[in-house]
């Protein structure tokens, strides 16, 4: 048997056996195994690698109920052939923290590997700590960062930060401070907020920024936004948005050699729905995208894409819902259509089988033919009462000069 941190023996000690014998503790998580293999015509090996993860939330590990426990861990095998890449690290720990509510009232502190659960934005190996009420809340967090390219524990990297957050029924807003390091040095520093606002039943209002202080300048620059307002009247949605995507620049830990060129996009989009008697719903969204190169000559290139489907939750009175679409595009040098149909069933609670196939034809300015794909896939869930559930999917692409065929079979165990 293979030694290790994640072989299933241990795995099952760890998160069952060990936590169920605390007194009052309550022990929830899920332990699952993917296996993944690929098979693709231009490569000249297969890969086949077997995925071992395991959750665990721990609660009420003392008499007060204060203490919990929190882990999240993979394991990779490769049963056949290669992997993808010789320095990626079989196992990997996303999760290993203690969280401590006996402090005072409305406080926390929680210590190890972990990504803040008030704000998803940064990892940290080190401390959180965290004050909030029945609706406002703030934090700081701490400590030396995982290394971003393998995972491992190191003193390389740094992070810390501080939050603030506000919640009610109608209102959620956050914003955060964040601070990078490298070997001592600063490698990005940024401001980052968020919020979700219902002003009525019908209307939704989303906005979120990132924006990174620049280490030469000094000046705050834009690297993400997405605006969305949404209005929900009756049977129907419309929705309007814009987006914004910038580069991220880490002046640091990034090779001395690197030449940086600020690129990014944004976009403006409308979708909408229409449900109409008890099965059938008609969609669709535009989108306008520009991509911004400034590289040694600034290049501005748009294009649209245009997205309409049907769908029909009960087809014939089968059970079998249907979903079918179209995708247009055309800029940035080449067009497309892509036609989608997907199918699915449920049989009884315990399985649903579904059935997908597309064929796209895109073609290029600087070529005169255009290019064929169809892909075409089946999957099957079943669950197997509360605790198992079990999974199989299979996706094949046909292209002119080279084909691909996937499976992905997973069984997971809920505790």
């Amino acid at each position: 048997m293979r030694k290790g941190l994640y072989s299933p023996l241990l795995i099952f000690l760890v998160t069952v056996i060990i936590p169920g014998m605390v007194w009052g503790a309550e022990v929830h998580g899920i332990i699952s195994v993917e296996d993944y293999f690929s098979k693709d015509s231009s490569s000249a090996y297969d890969f086949n690698i077997l995925t071992t993860r395991t959750r665990l939330d721990a609660t009420k590990l003392n008499t007060a109920g204060t203490l919990g426990f929190h882990f999240d861990g993979r394991e990779r095998n490769v049963l056949a052939s290669k992997d993808y890449n010789s320095s990626i690290k079989s196992e990997r720990i996303d999760t290993l923290n203690l969280e401590y509510a006996g402090l005072s009232k409305g406080v926390y502190l929680s210590v190890g590997r972990q990504l803040p659960r008030e704000l998803s934005l940064e990892r940290v190996d080190g401390l959180n700590l965290v004050y909030s009420n029945k609706t406002t809340g703030g934090g700081v967090f701490g400590g030396l960062k995982p290394d971003p390219y393998t995972d491992e524990f190191g003193s390389d990297y740094s992070t810390a930060g501080a939050y603030l957050f506000h919640r009610t029924n109608d209102l959620y807003a956050n914003l955060a401070l964040v601070y990078n390091g490298y070997k001592g040095e600063t490698d990005r520093q940024y401001i980052s907020g968020s919020s979700y606002y219902y002003p009525s039943k019908e209307i939704n209002l989303y906005g979120s920024f990132m924006g990174d202080i620049n280490q030469d300048s000094g000046n705050t620059e834009l690297s993400n936004a997405l605006l969305e307002a949404s209005y929900r009247p009756g049977k129907g949605s419309i929705s309007v948005g814009y987006t914004e995507f910038q580069s991220i620049r880490y002046y640091k830990s990034m090779s001395v050699d690197y030449s940086y060129a600020r690129s990014g996009q944004h976009s403006y989009y409308l979708r909408g729905d229409y449900r109409f008697g008890d099965r059938y719903t008609l969609y669709g969204r535009l989108d306008r995208q520009t991509q911004i190169s400034s590289g040694l000559v600034l290049e501005e290139k748009i294009r649209d894409v245009y997205h309409v489907g049907f769908r029909n939750d009960n087809l014939l009175n089968s059970n079998i819902s249907m979903d079918i679409s179209d995708e247009m595009a055309s800029g940035y040098g080449y067009s497309y259509n892509n036609y989608r149909l997907d199918m699915r069933r449920l049989f009884g609670e315990t399985f649903e089988l579904g059935l997908n196939g597309s064929l796209q034809q895109s073609k290029y300015d600087y070529y005169a033919d255009a290019e064929t794909v169809i892909t075409y896939g089946a999957s099957g869930d079943m669950r197997l009462g509360k605790r198992w559930h079990v999974s199989l999917s299979y996706e094949g692409m046909q292209a002119s000069a080279y084909s691909t065929n996937t499976a992905i079979s997973r069984v997971t165990y809920r505790f």
